[in-house]
């Protein structure tokens, strides 16, 4: 059944009285597009286009925002003085969310570089099927798309966090196209007390309107990495791993808590499980790779002495071009 004219009509003029203010100039690219969905394939399948391209309008409204809110959380991090921390080998747990479509580029990229430089043991990197020379820790429970499925690895990687013997004191989760300058990150890390309960990163990606992930508070962006210190890590989960399974699934399910986008399932799962959960920004989250030009003048210049810890959106040959201008055994540099 197709619609009337008369009702295609009115159906834009509530979109773009519902739209105002509210990304409405986004609605109007999409508009002519939507008309032409509706009239041609009719009501059923020109409604569901249409859904298509809102959801496409959100996603891409969502990273917009959040790119925003990362370069905010970068220019506002905390300036301390940590070069004189000498953080102890193995007191970082890094999980690194992954799947098989990525092993033999950005995941061999991250092996190849940072990851090198981390003992193995420290290394737990979550994936959907088994590698011959990494060691992968295969969620069997998960599948291997990006929303849902990524959600419940990050799930299973703390929970893997948890059950890890050792005396680490954080858990840091980072993605396969993440280049980690892991003396830098530990050695703020070493700022922060590890016995008390704590969320560290890049805090508020999609906080209000229009997403109100997490009742409005949001999460932490995980374009910037984030972790959680050990007290939060064995209090959220250490004991009570099937009940942190059965809620975080339940957020990560919800559209409007979470929206299936893991790093607002596990902020706000945390959150529920510890109301008083401190939060503190990561110094030198932030920086990413979409942008080569500026952080490769930036880099050329600071080379092993920057200050920042952390890069997203790296292409594997970008992985290789950053370390060799950060690594800290270079001509000069202090600290190997």
């Amino acid at each position: 059944m197709f619609l009337s004219l008369s009702a295609v009509l009115l159906w834009v003029s509530l979109q773009l009285t519902s739209g105002s203010g509210n990304g409405c100039d986004s609605f109007l690219l999409h508009v002519d597009e939507d008309i032409f969905s509706v009239l041609q394939l009719g009501n059923d399948a020109g409604i569901s286009r249409v859904k298509q391209n809102n959801a496409r309008n959100k996603e891409l409204l969502y990273r917009e925002a959040s790119r925003a809110r990362m370069a905010a959380c970068h220019a506002q991090a905390p300036q301390v003085n940590h070069l004189d921390q000498k953080p102890e080998v193995g007191r970082v747990l890094y999980v690194i969310k992954t799947y098989s479509g990525a092993y033999e580029n950005r995941l061999r990229a991250v092996m190849e570089t940072w990851a090198a430089r981390v003992p193995r043991s420290s290394l737990l990197i979550v994936g959907d099927k088994e590698h011959a020379e990494f060691p992968i820790h295969v969620a069997h429970e998960c599948s291997s798309d990006a929303m849902l499925g990524l959600a419940c690895r990050v799930a299973h990687g703390v929970e893997l966090a948890a059950n890890t013997p050792g005396n680490w004191s954080w858990v840091f989760i980072v993605d396969d196209d993440h280049y980690v300058k892991t003396d830098n990150l530990e050695q703020f890390l070493a700022t922060l007390n590890p016995s008390i309960a704590t969320g560290v990163g890049c805090y508020g990606c999609g906080s209000g309107k229009p997403f109100n992930y997490c009742r409005g508070n949001g999460g932490f962006c995980g374009g910037c990495g984030y972790g959680f210190s050990r007290a939060a890590i064995m209090r959220a989960i250490r004991g009570h791993e099937v009940d942190f399974r059965a809620q975080h699934l339940s957020v990560a399910e919800s559209k409007t808590l979470s929206d299936t986008r893991e790093d607002m399932a596990m902020t706000c799962t945390m959150m529920d499980r510890m109301p008083d959960m401190k939060v503190e920004a990561l110094l030198g989250s932030g920086l990413n790779g979409d942008t080569p030009e500026e952080l490769f003048e930036i880099l050329s210049s600071e080379g092993c002495n920057t200050q920042q810890s952390i890069w997203h959106w790296m292409k594997p040959e970008m992985m290789h071009k950053v370390h060799k201008l950060v690594t800290t055994d270079g001509p000069g540099c202090l600290g190997a």
